[in-house]
């Protein structure tokens, strides 16, 4: 006959072993996955930045270039947006 405190030693230790298999083989699995699918978020993230200063840049020099008499309430709202996008503080 086992006493309490040898069925709760047994039970704590294929837990923390069992739990500390899987740890090791799922991290080990998805090593490799993970580093491409990184370096493909990072690029992605990149390129949209790129392109969205580029066509806000765009915007701006649009309206810069058009005459004021052809500014209407929604092209200066569009206006104050784009600028709002560029601003490093929003």
């Amino acid at each position: 006959m086992s006493s309490t405190v040898d069925l709760v030693e047994e039970m704590t230790t294929d837990f923390q072993t069992e739990a500390y298999s899987r740890e090791v083989s799922t991290s080990a699995e998805q090593s490799p996955g993970n580093k491409s699918a990184l370096i493909v978020l990072k690029t992605t993230v990149i390129v949209v930045g790129v392109l969205g200063t580029l066509s806000n840049g765009l915007v701006l020099g649009g309206f810069g270039l058009s005459s004021r008499s052809k500014m209407t309430t929604s092209s200066i709202h569009i206006a104050n947006h784009t600028i709002l996008e560029l601003s490093p503080f929003s």
